[in-house]
């Protein structure tokens, strides 16, 4: 039987933001459940906002009962679904998630969910999505998805065996993610432990003065970043509003990246270049091939190097190959220098400043150590990675076949 979802549900509708937002939230009362919170795999409640007894009462339209499916319907999140336990207490959501309250008669709440994340589901809400040109889904859009709805002991076979199958598919990922951050961890601790004491067990120490670091091998200096690079440019953004500046044929003019464009050790395929007139009227640095690049707001911490000649933003730090010292070392060492010398913002968000910049503290080995501990790290993280990677190609994979699971029991094309 093809039904639609406003005859299969007594309820579906958002919720609302409370009056004065976020600023009523508190550390405990009753649970609001908020986009972020709500995902294909479950509920992730670390950070769950609360509101007051009072608030909730006022929202009683919009109050959770058990076997709810929640659906995100606006933004980065839309689609994602998952639906309450039977044993679920009280809770509410805002304008961004969508209630379907299932009738138990017609339809089981695992059943709905499972149709809703499948590919029959989700293009149904991308069409909705791209064929109104807005991020976001109407009650009178969700009322009107419709599916193949079986008999209630069908609908429990299927979702009986899809929780099966899926939870041993979820148990081989949680084994192979564990393993891929241990080998995350062991990168980190080898480039850490490799940047601050150098390859040699033996050396003799000394205090750095720096807290995070404390001693290095006697013999390396310690100075201010001012003092490492005496040469480094910091990139400019010239008028977005106005985008005469910009060429979007990655064949002319020339390359200007930004944070998004950097991918693991060098840059992506930017798709913006400045035009000529940008380059006479704003006259920014220009970033050498080689150049080590890194972020000094929002994304502290993410380096790479230029590929080729190039031009930035003025969030990007440029330091150019000539500078004295061996830049693969210190593709390693920054982020750790970086990380520790960020403050927040008003918005909560790690940044630095050239003044700080200037006056970070930096370990400076010999260069001949610099390079070779570039050498020996290039080695060791080049391994790890393979690991890694081999490792999220097999999570990937799993990914892939719960989806394809879902879409063959809910269509038929498994009998079960």
């Amino acid at each position: 039987m093809r039904l639609r979802i406003k005859d299969l549900a007594t309820k579906v509708g958002s919720g609302v933001t409370p009056k004065g937002g976020a600023s009523v939230y508190q550390d405990n009362g009753i649970p609001l459940f908020r986009s972020q919170n709500v995902t294909n795999d479950g509920f992730l409640l670390d950070d769950i906002a609360y509101i007051s007894e009072e608030i909730h009462k006022s929202m009683i339209g919009t109050r959770l009962m058990p076997n709810d499916v929640l659906l995100n319907i606006t933004g980065a999140s839309i689609g994602r679904c998952y639906y309450l336990p039977k044993n679920f207490k009280e809770g509410n959501v805002n304008q961004h998630v969508c209630i379907i309250r299932p009738k138990v008669n017609v339809v089981i709440p695992a059943f709905l969910y499972y149709n809703l994340i499948s590919a029959v589901g989700q293009q149904m809400i991308d069409v909705c999505q791209t064929g109104a040109n807005r991020e976001g889904l109407t009650k009178e859009d969700i009322c009107n998805f419709e599916f193949d709805i079986p008999s209630l002991a069908d609908q429990q076979r299927m979702v009986t065996y899809l929780d099966t199958k899926l939870s041993e598919i979820d148990h081989k990922v949680s084994i192979l993610t564990s393993k891929r951050d241990a080998y995350l961890r062991l990168k980190k601790s080898i480039i850490n432990h490799a940047v601050t004491r150098g390859l040699n067990p033996n050396v003799k120490m000394k205090d750095s003065g720096i807290e995070w670091i404390r001693e290095v091998p006697e013999h390396w200096e310690v100075c201010r970043f001012k003092n490492a690079f005496r040469q480094w440019t910091t990139g400019i953004t010239p008028d977005s509003k106005n985008y005469k500046y910009f060429e979007s044929d990655i064949c002319k003019g020339y390359t200007w990246v930004t944070i998004s464009d950097f991918l693991e050790k060098y840059i992506s395929q930017s798709n913006l270049n400045l035009s000529d007139e940008s380059i006479k009227l704003f006259m920014p640095p220009l970033s050498l091939k080689g150049s080590l690049m890194f972020s000094f707001k929002l994304s502290v911490g993410k380096i790479a190097f230029a590929d080729k000649d190039l031009y930035t933003n003025e969030a990007i730090v440029s330091i150019p190959p000539n500078n004295g010292q061996c830049l693969e070392y210190y593709y390693y060492m920054l982020p750790n220098v970086l990380h520790e010398n960020a403050t927040e913002n008003i918005y909560g968000a790690k940044m630095l400043n050239q003044k700080i910049i200037a006056n970070m503290l930096m370990v400076v080995p010999p260069l001949p150590e610099q390079r070779a501990i570039a050498t020996y790290l290039d080695d060791k993280c080049a391994k790890i990675d393979t690991i890694v990677s081999n490792l999220d190609k097999q999570i990937s994979r799993y990914g892939d076949l719960k989806r394809s699971l879902i879409d063959e029991v809910i269509t038929g094309k498994r009998a079960v």
